[in-house]
Formats: structure tokens, sequence, C-alpha cells
């Protein structure tokens, strides 16, 4: 898909650079799972929902910033059919209903470095001000203005890699590999305003039209939505584990 997706925040790409601050434990909200616990993936579940609140809502001293909602530079749909090609473009999205996330289950392994997580969420919200350009049954379609894509009863799974490697100040920290993040959702609502120049009929037919095709333009939406809540978990691993050494993640 054209276009780079990147999360709100240049402050949040500077603080990937710069001098690393000295190694903290975890913070207070997260209690720490022992590696050797039979019931591992039960405890991640718990400490990950009791977490959840607090990332979303920012943590300063961990480097993490506010994320309710989620701004999405650069947000991009292209969809291309015989009957359907159109490019909405927004320059900054929201995403609101992340805090509402349920943490589903967890799978931890250790020994082969690799962390599943499943999550589901009732309601996805992307506001913005789109621009549209395409036709659409061989009927051109332009129009500016505020845009609405909701999203209902998504379920994500996110998967990561890992490793342990020793730094300068001889503390071992994990590394983030190989992170992916796909989702589903079982119907999605979309509400462009202001089409084809205020054209009321023509407005409604093509919005009209959208919902009644929804899953090919969700085939399009996807993607950029997948890599921003994708970006969102990357920012929050990469940055607790930067600053929290390995044996205070998973103690033996």
């Amino acid at each position: 898909m054209a276009g780079a997706v990147r999360l709100a925040a240049a402050c949040l790409l500077a603080l990937l650079v710069g001098t690393r601050t000295s190694a903290l434990k975890l913070p207070p909200y997260i209690t720490a799972c022992k590696g050797d616990d039979p019931k591992l993936n039960e405890c991640a579940v718990k400490a990950g929902r009791a977490a959840i609140p607090h990332f979303i809502n920012g943590d300063r001293k961990y480097k993490i910033p506010v994320l309710n909602p989620l701004t999405v530079y650069d947000f991009r749909v292209s969809q291309g059919t015989r009957s359907v090609g159109l490019q909405i473009h927004m320059q900054e999205a929201s995403i609101f209903g992340l805090p509402d996330m349920h943490f589903d289950a967890a799978r931890v392994d250790l020994k082969k470095r690799h962390i599943e997580w499943d999550f589901t969420a009732a309601n996805i919200e992307i506001l913005g001000e789109y621009n549209i350009t395409g036709r659409v049954l061989l009927l051109p379609l332009v129009g500016h203005g505020p845009a609405n894509i909701t999203l209902r009863d998504c379920t994500f799974n996110y998967t990561f890699d890992y490793t342990v490697e020793r730094r300068a100040d001889g503390v071992e920290y994990m590394a983030l590999h190989n992170d992916r993040l796909t989702f589903d959702t079982k119907r999605v609502f979309i509400r462009l305003a202001n089409l084809f120049n205020g054209d009321r009929l023509l407005g409604e037919n093509m919005n009209h039209f959208l919902n009644e095709n929804w899953k090919e333009v969700t085939r399009e939406v996807g993607p950029t939505i997948a890599d921003a809540i994708s970006e969102m978990f990357r920012q929050i691993l990469t940055q607790i584990s930067d600053l929290v050494p390995w044996k205070y993640v998973y103690p033996s």
C-alpha cells in the first residue's frame, strides 16, 4: 500500500534516538511473570490486562506518550477493481477505541523466544479529514471533508520474536524482531461527508455503495490499520525493553 504509516508523534521517533536512560525496573503497574511458572500464559494475560490502561494513557518515565487516540499520519486507502477505483487519503487520522481492547490470550514460548497475543475490540473508530479521488461504476468520484470509518467486533493477533542481547553496560536486554499484527472485523461502516462537492443525492448513494461493498474496501484499509496498531505495540515494547533489563521482565 502506498504511503508510510507513522504514529503521531514526531516526539516518539525522537525518543528512540539520543542517550539511553539508566536501567529501570518494570513499572509498578506490571507484575512480572516468572519464566518457570507453569501458568505463564495466564499470568501474562493478567499482567497485560492491568497494564493496558497505563500504556494507553502514557507513561513519561518509560517514554510512552498518550495513545488515546492513536494518531496516524498519511493514512491511505487504495481500492482498484473493475467497477471501483478510488484513493482515500487522510493527512492525519485519529484511531479511537484502543483503551477498550480486551486482552484475551497469550502464548509465551521462552525456549523458542516467540510470543503471541490475542485481543478483541467491540468498536474501533477512525476519524479525520479526507480527500478522495477515483471512479465508481464509470462515475468520477471527488470529495473532501470529515470521514468516519468504524469497525465492529474486531479480533487482533500480535506476534513477535526476540533475542536477549548483552549491551555495553554489561546487562542483558530484550531486542524485538519479526513483529506482525493481523486482524479481522465482522462489519465496517463508512461515512464520507461532502462527497461530490456537497451534492447530497450523489453523496448518499456513494456512501451506500461503499457500505454495501465494505468487505472489498476493508481489504485495502486493513493493512493501514494493522500497521498503525502494530507500530503502537512495537513502540511500547521497544521503550520498555530499552530501559528494563531482561532479568526483570521474566525473572527466574
